[in-house]
């Protein structure tokens, strides 16, 4: 390998990048050769990374990429190697490069350098398909993933269950982009239904995700049998050990497969609701708080995206409010304050919560700050004692908060105040003690209180200060047919665009509607998706308000 590797004239090949002289692949090639068990793993991760920056450029395949080819496959085969799978991994990124990647089946130029090289080391690479290492195996099926015959061809051989789970669901996605013959779409299914009716629960639950690239509607069909084994307390440690996909190299949970089922369900939103009740039922009276957990995150999950589910995770999230585990409590109370005025018939279990010091693992804030939050919702006074105190005291010793965009979290002081204009005789003291503190020490909240006093009719400056109030910006209203025009390409199934909400101000502006417009408006109405920007508790609110919009333009002539 090594004399072949120096006869290379790696000072006339193009490479990667200025930064990425070709002349060190032979070096950093002879550094990986090198490493063992005892080579520090941070020298071992940096050999790698600069073995890729060296020969992977995204979208095309370099002259250094086809020298190197030989004898990246040379250590990969070679069991003594450290980390193989991450050679693999680098072949992986190269062949899907290479055009055809030189597999025999076709499909790139004849003449080109690459495909040409790939189809030389095309025999010596799938012997990695069949090496002792399941790891290395599992790693190589990405080289085929897009092939439905050779991934049968593995299924047959194939008995490690970590192995077979990646492999299965590679050929469901295959066997739906692929054109195939009635004989392979036969084969797979075949496969797909044995498995189905088969004795593995892990392979029963992977063969129905499997067939949905196929069959969309097989999830529906198989409802009762999911929902019994990833609610079985005994099997859920075994998807953390054997569900892998080819796109990550960590086994998913068994909340996270559990997750990709209520995705498949979707297609029937009563299904995927039901299905999530089912979990958090199962949970409860099994006394699995993961269980628990996954139910309100999948209920989180689909009441940011659709209205149609307000009603069905309302008695999921309020059962759960008085749960023992801190995390389910405090899911349970944000959802039951997105939820708005849906939540009064609970108000009592709300309030009975405004003391309690629990906290997410995960999450910023207390479970009595969301009960808090759900009861100004609702419009209960039992919120307002405290209220304006508990929400600034966070920011004192913090400027501003991080969150994932998506996820629960602390309301924005802003976002609970401006609501409770009818309570700001009682809170209008707090909130101007509030701002005094934050001007005093140049806090974060200074513009959210002042926009709070703003939205309240209030003068937004504190006694003595000189400087006159901004006034917030107000996007400017566009003429009434630019306006109908942003409403019909949003109707249309357009994404989201900060002009519509203005458009929807200029068309109330203007007075009336045409008929085109209404129709729009109406299915708008209609639709079962938030009509926001938002992926967090924001997509509720603000749905809310454009819906509320919507309506008063309805109501025009």
């Amino acid at each position: 390998m090594w004399e072949a590797l120096d006869a290379v004239d790696w000072r006339a090949l193009e490479p990667v990048g200025p930064d990425h002289p070709a002349t060190d692949v032979p070096k950093v090639l002879r550094r990986i050769a090198r490493a063992d068990a005892t080579t520090r793993p941070e020298a071992v991760e940096r050999a790698y990374a600069d073995l890729q920056d060296l020969l992977w450029s995204p979208g095309r395949f370099t002259d250094v990429g086809t020298a190197a080819l030989p004898f990246l496959v040379d250590l990969a085969l070679d069991p003594d190697t450290i980390r193989r799978p991450d050679l693999v991994d680098l072949l992986t990124c190269l062949v899907c490069d290479g055009e055809d990647g030189g597999r025999g089946d076709g499909g790139g130029e004849a003449d080109s350098a690459p495909a040409a090289a790939w189809r030389r080391q095309w025999p010596r690479i799938r012997r990695l398909l069949d090496d002792g290492d399941p790891v290395v195996r599992r790693t190589a099926l990405r080289l085929i993933a897009d092939r439905t015959g050779p991934l049968l061809e593995r299924w047959q051989e194939e008995r490690e269950l970590p192995v077979r789970v990646a492999l299965l669901l590679a050929l469901g996605r295959a066997a739906a982009d692929e054109d195939r013959t009635e004989s392979t779409n036969a084969e797979v299914r075949a496969v797909l239904d044995g498995l189905l009716h088969g004795e593995n629960p892990v392979l029963r639950v992977a063969s129905v995700i499997a067939a949905a690239p196929l069959d969309p509607r097989a999830a529906l069909r198989a409802l009762p049998m999911l929902l019994e084994i990833l609610a079985d307390p005994a099997l859920a440690p075994e998807f953390g050990k054997v569900w892998y996909t080819l796109d990550r190299e960590v086994p998913y949970e068994r909340n996270d497969v559990a997750a990709c089922v209520v995705e498949l369900l979707e297609l029937d939103m009563t299904v995927a609701t039901s299905f999530v009740a089912g979990l958090a039922e199962t949970g409860s009276r099994i006394g699995d708080a993961e269980l628990r957990r996954c139910a309100l995150d999948e209920a989180w999950r689909l009441l940011v995206a659709r209205p149609s589910v307000e009603a069905a995770v309302l008695p999921l999230a309020a059962g759960l409010l008085a749960d023992p585990d801190d995390d389910v409590r405090y899911q349970a109370a944000h959802l039951m304050a997105v939820l708005g005025h849906r939540a009064a018939p609970h108000a009592d279990r709300l309030a009975a919560l405004l003391d309690d010091p629990g906290e997410s693992t995960f999450f910023e804030g207390r479970i009595g700050d969301h009960a808090r939050w759900a009861l100004t919702r609702i419009g209960d006074p039992r919120a307002l004692p405290g209220l304006v105190e508990r929400l600034v005291a966070p920011y004192r010793d913090v400027q501003g908060h991080g969150f994932f965009p998506g996820e629960p979290r602390q309301p924005d002081v802003a976002d609970v105040l401006r609501p409770l204009r009818a309570y700001a005789g009682v809170l209008l003291p707090a909130v101007r003690e509030a701002l005094r503190d934050e001007v005093s020490r140049a806090g974060w909240l200074v513009e959210d209180l002042r926009k709070v006093l703003h939205a309240w009719g209030e003068n937004p400056l504190l006694p003595g200060e000189p400087a006159p109030y901004p006034q917030p910006w107000e996007p400017p209203l566009p003429e009434p047919a630019q306006a109908e025009a942003t409403v019909l390409a949003f109707a249309a199934g357009g994404q989201w665009h900060w002009t519509f909400p203005p458009a929807l101000d200029a068309l109330t502006h203007h007075g009336t509607l045409t008929p085109p417009v209404r129709e729009a408006l109406t299915a708008l109405g209609a639709a079962d998706r938030r009509l926001s920007e938002y992926g967090d508790y924001r997509a509720v609110l603000q749905d809310e308000e454009i819906r509320a919009r919507i309506d008063r333009l309805l109501a025009l002539p």
